[in-house]
């Protein structure tokens, strides 16, 4: 089959890729700078793209979005939520315009969507996240669900903390950690809900290629782990003490602003939804998942 993917340079993505092309499958990417074969056109602030990277693609892996991970300064947040709604938009035009379309449609999600909460364990069926972050994902979401309009079949992935090699949160903590200067945040029983790249470039794979499979899934590990368990579990990994006492959350609003919410935020996912399936993950403790980006 052919699958175009939206964000297809990014950690997901090239690991989506990868996990595509393995299984036979033929990728196409879009980009705003296409510069290799199989890379094409598109520029979402504009609504355009190169009709060419759809036509024939029997599923679309919609990931491009503006990285939260940045300041949440008035413009960046502006471009959070307009790169999630113009990218969409801007597929469902060049799809809505074609005589045979994509049978399916995936799309990234986030974890945000849910309330912080140390107690809750979340299913897809909850939701409810109130502010700045549960907005973008629920339009996020929505503009995903109109594709199912166009007679596609939608699948959507509420993705949690992707661990990759030298990417991602690993880039960031790993300095830290290795200096013997890595702690826990805040009081540490906050839940973060971890996933290899790897593991969640499978699930990804499984929902664009098997046409049973639709609606919301929590792109996450079997099992979450408290911010406490994690940082432990990176500095044994390192091999260096876990540094104490951990910066309190007021320090972190004061270094992050807004975005210290990502930092301090709880949320306990279920698995269950992957296991009723037969979904096997590869890496299902962070010891397995540290030792496979770290060596």
């Amino acid at each position: 089959m052919i699958y175009c993917i939206t964000g297809g340079t990014g950690l997901v993505g090239r690991a989506v890729k990868q996990a595509l092309i393995d299984q036979g499958h033929t990728v196409r990417i879009l980009s705003r700078n296409p510069r290799r074969e199989g890379e094409y056109s598109w520029d979402p602030s504009q609504q355009t793209l190169d009709p060419a990277a759809l036509d024939g693609a029997h599923g679309i892996v919609h990931l491009a979005g503006a990285s939260v991970s940045s300041r949440w300064t008035a413009s960046h947040k502006r471009a959070i939520m307009n790169s999630r709604i113009q990218g969409a938009q801007t597929l469902y035009g060049g799809i809505e315009a074609m005589a045979t379309r994509p049978e399916v449609f995936v799309g990234a999600s986030a974890v945000g969507i849910y309330p912080s909460s140390l107690d809750r364990v979340y299913t897809e069926l909850d939701g409810g996240a109130r502010g700045f972050l549960g907005d973008v994902v629920r339009e996020w979401e929505a503009q995903s669900d109109r594709f199912e309009s166009l007679g596609i079949r939608v699948a959507k992935v509420r993705i949690g903390i992707v661990l990759g090699r030298n990417n991602g949160i690993l880039k960031m903590l790993l300095p830290i950690f290795r200096l013997g200067l890595g702690s826990a945040l805040g009081n540490g029983k906050q839940w973060l809900p971890w996933i290899h790249v790897d593991d969640l470039a499978a699930m990804i794979a499984r929902l664009a290629t098997d046409p049973t499979l639709q609606g919301t899934w929590n792109g996450t590990g079997p099992e979450s782990a408290t911010n406490r368990d994690f940082s432990t579990a990176l500095a044994q990994a390192v091999k260096r003490p876990l540094w104490l006492p951990a910066p309190p959350v007021w320090i972190l609003k004061l270094v992050l602003g807004e975005m210290a919410q990502i930092a301090i935020m709880s949320t306990h996912c279920s698995a269950q939804k992957w296991n009723t399936i037969g979904f096997k993950y590869r890496f299902s403790t962070l010891s397995a998942a540290f030792k496979d980006l770290l060596d």
